[in-house]
C-alpha cells in the first residue's frame, strides 16, 4: 500500500462539550460546561481514490497565518477507526489538560490552521494532508478564559507552573461603563463578596495578614473610596494581645510623606499623622471629648525652642467657708480655723513655691482685699488680708490656678495591672509613664492646728 494514495475529501470541525448540564437548586444555579481542552475533528478519508476502511495514526500541528508551526505541543491522536472513509478525533494540543490549557491561554486569540498527517503505522511514516485546514472560531470559543468559571458558587486553584503566574483574571472593558457589578439583593443577607487571602509579607510593611493586596507603585492613589456618608470603615471586633489598628499607614525609610493624611476643605482643618517633623499635625481646634492623655513632656511651642506647659495643674473657685464651687476633681480644700487660713492639696501632688506656680485672686468689688500664700507639708495654704481693716486675716472668696512648669505628663499611666513593668518595657520596648509624681506626696495629717508652720 502506497501512504501516498491517503487523502482528505471533506472535514470539519465541531466542540465537543461533555456532559453539558443546567442545575436549578437553591444551592448551585449556573451552566457547568466540562472539558478537558480538546475539540472534535470530523472527516472523512480515502485510500486509493476508495473509502478508506481500518485503523490509522494521525499528527497534528498548529500553523499560524504564516504557516509556521505555532507551538511544537502537537498532537498524536489514535488508533482512529476509519468507517466508509467517515472518521472523527478528539485533538487535546500538547497530549495533556494541562498542555492544552497552557496553549490555548496563550494562543487562543490568534489565526490558526491545522496541518494533519496520517500513516498507517503509529510513529509514522507519516503522509501530509495538503491543503491546511483553517481553524474557526468554534475551538476559540470554548477555551476562552471564562469557560470553566460558568458554575456557581464557583471554587478553582490555580497550580500549574507551566501558566501564568501573574495574572489569574483580567478583567477589561474597552468602552467604559460597569465592568463588573456585584449586588446583595436581600438586605439581611451576608456579604456580597469576600475575601480570602493568605499571608502576605513585604520589608516595607512587615508580615500583616491581609486578604486584599493592592500594588499601585506607578500610581498616585492606591484606594480611592468614595461614599456618601462613610467612605472607609475599620473595624476590630476580636481582643488580640498584639498592636492592631484599623487602619494602618506607613512611610517607608527615606520617603518625606504623611502616614495618614485627612483633609476637611469644607471647614478648612486638616491632621496630619505620622509626619516627617511631629506625630500629629493639626490644623484648626481640636476637641478631645474624653481624657486627654499625653505620655512625655506635654507642651504648647509659643516659640521656637520655647516649650511651656500644655495647661494648668488644677483650678477652682473656692468659697468663704472653703467649697470648692467649681474646679477640678484633682483639688481639696477647707477652711482652719485655727489657723486662720484655706489648706488646698492637690491629689498626687506635694507642692511648694519652688516647684508649683500659683495664682489667686479674691473675689471682692467692696473693699481692697489680697491674698498670700505659702506651703506646708506639700500642701498650699492661703490667707486673705483686709487692708483697710489694719491688715486682719479674714474669710472671703477667691479663686486659684495652680501650675506644675516641669510637667512629667498630664495623666500617669502604669503597666497593665498584674504585669512587672520591667517586664512589661523589656517585652515592648515602650517607656512607662511615671506612675508616681516628680514631687512626692506626703500623708496628709487630720487636722492643722496652731503649731502648722506657715512660715509667715
Amino acid at each position: 500500500m502506497n501512504i501516498r494514495n491517503l487523502c482528505v475529501v471533506a472535514a470539519f470541525v465541531v466542540i465537543g462539550l461533555i456532559n453539558p448540564s443546567v442545575i436549578g437548586d437553591d444551592s448551585q444555579t449556573g451552566i457547568t460546561l466540562n472539558h478537558d481542552g480538546s475539540f472534535n475533528y470530523q472527516g472523512y478519508l480515502e485510500f486509493e481514490g476508495v473509502p478508506a476502511n481500518g485503523i490509522y495514526f494521525f499528527e497534528v500541528h498548529l500553523l499560524d497565518n504564516n504557516g509556521n508551526e505555532i507551538d511544537p505541543r502537537f498532537d498524536m491522536p489514535g488508533p482512529i477507526t476509519v468507517t466508509n472513509g467517515l472518521f472523527d478525533m478528539d485533538i487535546l494540543m500538547g497530549g495533556t489538560p494541562v498542555d492544552a490549557d497552557f496553549f490555548w491561554r496563550h494562543y487562543g486569540n490568534i489565526a490558526k490552521s491545522m496541518r494533519i498527517s496520517v500513516g498507517l503505522i503509529e510513529g509514522g511514516p507519516y503522509e501530509t494532508l495538503s491543503p491546511d485546514v483553517e481553524l474557526g472560531s468554534s475551538p476559540h470559543a470554548l477555551h476562552s478564559l471564562f469557560t470553566s468559571a460558568i458554575q456557581f458558587p464557583y471554587s478553582d486553584s490555580f497550580g500549574s507552573d507551566m501558566g501564568d503566574q501573574s495574572t489569574m483574571i483580567t478583567l477589561t472593558h474597552e468602552f467604559g461603563g460597569t465592568l463588573i457589578n456585584l449586588n446583595a439583593s436581600i438586605a439581611n443577607s451576608n456579604s456580597f463578596m469576600t475575601i480570602n487571602g493568605a499571608d502576605p509579607s513585604g520589608e516595607d510593611y512587615g508580615s500583616q495578614n491581609g486578604a486584599l493586596q493592592i500594588d499601585a507603585l506607578d500610581k498616585r492613589a492606591g484606594l480611592v473610596s468614595i461614599a456618601s456618608e462613610f467612605a472607609i470603615v475599620g473595624v476590630i471586633q476580636t481582643p488580640n494581645p498584639l498592636s492592631t489598628a484599623s487602619i494602618f499607614g506607613q512611610v517607608s525609610p527615606g520617603v518625606e510623606a504623611l502616614g495618614i493624611w485627612a483633609l476637611n476643605v469644607n471647614s478648612n482643618t486638616s491632621a496630619a499623622l505620622a509626619g516627617p517633623n511631629y506625630a500629629g499635625d493639626f490644623e484648626g481646634d481640636i476637641l478631645a471629648r474624653n481624657d486627654l492623655r499625653v505620655q512625655g513632656e506635654p507642651t504648647r511651642d509659643f516659640a521656637t525652642d520655647n516649650p511651656s506647659p500644655i495647661g494648668p495643674l488644677a483650678y477652682g473657685s473656692i468659697s468663704a467657708s472653703g467649697l470648692i464651687t467649681s474646679g477640678t476633681a484633682n483639688m481639696s480644700c477647707f477652711w482652719d480655723d485655727a489657723s486662720s487660713l484655706y489648706v488646698i492639696s492637690v491629689d498626687g501632688e506635694s507642692m511648694n513655691f519652688s516647684t508649683h506656680i500659683v495664682s489667686i485672686s479674691v473675689v471682692d468689688t467692696a473693699e481692697p482685699r489680697l491674698a498670700t500664700f505659702n506651703h506646708a507639708s506639700g500642701k498650699i495654704v492661703v490667707k486673705i488680708w483686709d487692708i483697710n481693716s489694719g491688715n486682719i486675716v479674714v474669710q472671703d472668696n477667691f479663686s486659684i490656678v495652680i501650675y506644675d512648669p516641669a510637667a512629667t505628663t498630664l495623666n500617669r499611666l502604669p503597666a497593665p495591672d498584674g504585669t512587672d513593668e520591667d517586664k512589661y518595657t523589656e517585652q515592648t520596648g515602650a517607656q512607662l509613664i511615671q506612675t508616681q509624681p516628680r514631687n512626692e506626696p506626703v500623708e496628709p495629717f487630720e487636722n492643722y492646728g496652731s503649731g502648722i508652720n506657715t512660715e509667715n
